[in-house]
């Protein structure tokens, strides 16, 4: 004989059973508004109607054929069940929406692939472009400043955003940002006397560079030159009162890294990502951003050259036959791992098969701490033992695609009595 709990969870599986959908399809919207998700946070969902399980079902096939595990499966299914059960299976969702349900849900699962799963599906309707880095901070710095000021530091960062100077570069706004951070101390005083920055004389801007020292000397008197200059460009201020602005930078000269730092480096790691990064730091002296950005099309494995994409040019990096072979190692694990991965960047993550983004800085950058170095400080040490073998600049331009200002940087270094200018 059955007991009370054993009839009562009968009775609730039967209720659950024929339980009435959150939303009739085909239910028009009457206004958009905000919702709130957070009291379906851990709330026992309706029984799902055929429309959402035929949904749901070609989104377990889709995580199945990108190799999804189930502990990340499960916690993104749920929140497209969610999103179909309440708005209805045959909605085009807001990315806005889906992300804010993701963060309800407790934000674990992969939210990009269940964003690249909808727009698949034109089921999706992706979020306005973000601003740029630091644009936020910059247009509310300017906004502080006095009107008439603040007009003038608009039209600064329009020049070098290029909207008055055709064929200009144009200035990110992370740039913009550590400029108006240079230039914090000196707005603060000129705006308690000016109106304007064209009252701005050579005596304020001198003194305001020479109050700090060294770098940050240097940083200001750039910034405040970048500003009167674009002024000047617009007509703003008649006279530029930077031009006979002379400062000395205090340039920080590479340093070697000790032997046993550098010995069994790539040991440090069996991850094949990894072990592909620190070689082509370690032996070709790739930055962090070019390992980023490069692409699978920059891989030719039959010349053995990878291509590194530079603003005004490509360099050519000649493969070693480690390196080499680490590449052949990632690209297969590559394909291994994400076989049916959209994106066509070298560099793959769990969080980019199913985005066109890189890989984050940051996950770069981590590649060396396993050996307690940074990157930064491998790339050096590479250029600068090239350059301890040469005494020719124009070398380390072509093996390492680098300036011939910073190649002389660590010729100096490296013959410390070698001087003159460079040889033809």
């Amino acid at each position: 004989m059955a007991n009370g709990s054993t009839i009562r969870r009968e009775h609730l599986a039967d209720r659950l059973e024929f339980s009435p959908p959150a939303v009739l399809e085909g239910q028009a919207t009457i206004f958009e508004m905000e919702r709130d998700w957070r009291p379906l946070a851990g709330a026992l969902l309706p029984t799902p109607l055929p429309s959402v399980k035929a949904l749901l079902a070609d989104f377990a096939r889709y995580a199945t054929e990108h190799r999804w595990s189930q502990k990340v499966h499960e916690p993104t299914a749920r929140v497209l069940r969610v999103a179909a059960t309440w708005l209805g299976a045959e909605t085009v969702f807001r990315e806005d929406e889906v992300r804010a349900m993701h963060r309800v849900c407790g934000g674990k699962g992969r939210i990009r692939g269940l964003v690249s799963f909808l727009d698949q599906r034109q089921q999706l309707v992706p979020s306005p472009p973000r601003r740029e880095t630091g644009e936020a901070f910059v247009q509310r710095t300017i906004a502080a400043c006095p009107p008439r000021i603040s007009d003038e530091l608009g039209t600064w960062v329009g020049v070098l955003r290029g909207t008055s100077r055709s064929h200009h570069r144009v200035t990110n706004y992370a740039t913009l940002r550590r400029y108006l951070i240079y230039l914090a101390t000196p707005l603060a005083d000129w705006t308690t006397r000016y109106t304007t920055l064209r009252q701005v004389t050579e005596a304020d801007v001198t003194a305001a560079v020479t109050a700090v020292k060294g770098p940050r000397a240097h940083e200001r008197a750039v910034a405040v030159r970048s500003l009167f200059r674009a002024l000047k460009h617009a007509k703003l201020v008649f006279v530029d009162p930077t031009r006979g602005l002379r400062i000395t930078r205090q340039e920080l000269l590479p340093t070697t890294l000790a032997p046993d730092r550098l010995a069994g480096l790539l040991e440090t790691s069996s991850n094949p990502a990894t072990r592909l990064v620190l070689a082509l730091v370690a032996l070709h002296a790739t930055s962090g951003t070019e390992l980023r950005n490069l692409v699978l099309s920059d891989v030719l494995l039959t010349r053995r050259h990878l291509l590194i994409r530079r603003p005004h040019y490509r360099h050519v990096v000649h493969l070693d036959d480690t390196t080499a072979a680490l590449l052949h190692a990632w690209l297969r694990y590559r394909h291994q791992r994400w076989p049916r991965t959209v994106n066509s960047h070298l560099l793959v993550t769990q969080q980019t098969p199913n985005a066109t983004d890189p890989v984050s800085a940051d996950y770069v950058y981590r590649r060396l701490d396993p050996a307690g170095l940074t990157l930064r400080a491998v790339r050096a040490d590479r250029i600068l033992d090239e350059a301890c073998e040469t005494e020719d600049p124009v070398h380390l331009v072509r093996v390492f695609g680098i300036s011939i200002t910073t190649a002389m940087k660590y010729i100096h270094t490296a013959h410390p009595q070698r001087g003159g200018p460079i040889p033809p």
